[in-house]
């Protein structure tokens, strides 16, 4: 039985959960951006185009299964979601072993440069092998269930919501954990702080960083294959703008912290929302960049601001 509500709380209540979706998405897809910022103190921007490659790979292998097995568009998207996982892990590490490592010593801009050149890159594989135009699962999930009511104004919950949003928080969580509890974790905060210290130590730096490389980019394949589950559309021209949203919401949230980043993408989800509700969906980016612009402004560092990196060379 639906609870009633008056109609200004109901529709507080819709839109909240409309941000919670966006936000767990861009937080997941933050979270990435902060674990490899946060150990190499550059810019990676192909994350958005590994979060489509995991769209576009689950999508092919639902395609591939339900031609060769009669199954169930659920159980086929489980099977092609782990796969398209496994496959962006598998990317994230290739990239970080032929592209990264070369130019990881070097000028602040080269990484972002070589990142966009493989953002590029990516792009027009899935171009070429899924075509230009966009594609589409079959209706699934369509279901939903009224949590509460006003008077002609139902909240509704689908059931892809009840799926795909407590999977994404709970991955961007468990990220979050894993880098403040895990030994992991420790040896990637060790080298964040002070690589030339840990290296003295005896951390392997260049392999945490490879680990680093291949853990963000499963996060970013996963929130791709979580998107394609909940909007049901993949193209190959739309990492563009959500990696450039996920970044600024790992700046906001205070870039190479994991915890921040999820908080970031949080805010960014709320502000997006937020405006559209209220005044439309036309000037909805400017709004965003305008608000964010804002926040960095009045705490440049972000919500949680990672501890500054010892300079030897000072």
């Amino acid at each position: 039985m639906p609870v009633q509500v008056s109609f200004e709380v109901a529709y507080f209540l819709q839109q909240l959960l409309n941000a919670l979706q966006i936000g767990a998405f861009y937080g997941l897809l933050a979270a990435s951006y902060a674990l490899v910022y946060g150990i190499t103190r550059r810019i990676n921007f192909a994350f958005g185009a590994i979060a489509t490659f995991g769209a576009a790979a689950c999508f092919n292998v639902v395609v591939l299964v339900g031609f060769l097995w009669p199954l169930p568009t659920v159980a086929a998207i489980l099977i092609a979601g782990g796969y398209a996982i496994a496959a962006a892990a598998l990317l994230g590490t290739a990239m970080e072993r032929l592209v990264i490592r070369p130019v990881a010593q070097a000028a602040n801009l080269s990484m972002l440069v070589t990142t966009i050149a493989v953002t590029i890159v990516i792009e027009e594989a899935i171009r070429i092998a899924n075509g230009s135009y966009e594609r589409w699962l079959p209706p699934m999930m369509l279901a939903s269930v009224t949590v509460a009511e006003a008077p002609g104004f139902p909240v509704r919950v689908t059931s892809s919501q009840t799926i795909v949003v407590p999977i994404a928080l709970a991955v961007a969580l468990a990220l979050v954990v894993f880098i403040a509890r895990h030994p992991f974790g420790r040896l990637w905060r060790a080298c964040a702080e002070d690589p030339k210290a840990a290296a003295m130590l005896g951390i392997d730096v260049a392999g945490v960083r490879a680990v680093t490389f291949t853990i963000a980019a499963a996060a970013a394949g996963a929130a791709g294959v979580l998107m394609l589950v909940a909007y049901g559309n993949v193209n190959f021209h739309t990492s563009f703008m959500v990696a450039l949203k996920a970044l600024l919401a790992a700046i906001v949230g205070g870039i190479g912290s994991v915890g921040g980043a999820l908080v970031g993408g949080l805010v960014l989800a709320a502000i997006e929302v937020g405006w559209t509700t209220a005044f439309g969906a036309n000037w909805r980016d400017v709004a965003v960049l305008l608000a964010l612009t804002a926040l960095f402004a009045m705490r440049p560092q972000g919500i949680v601001a990672l501890p500054g990196r010892r300079d030897h060379d000072a």
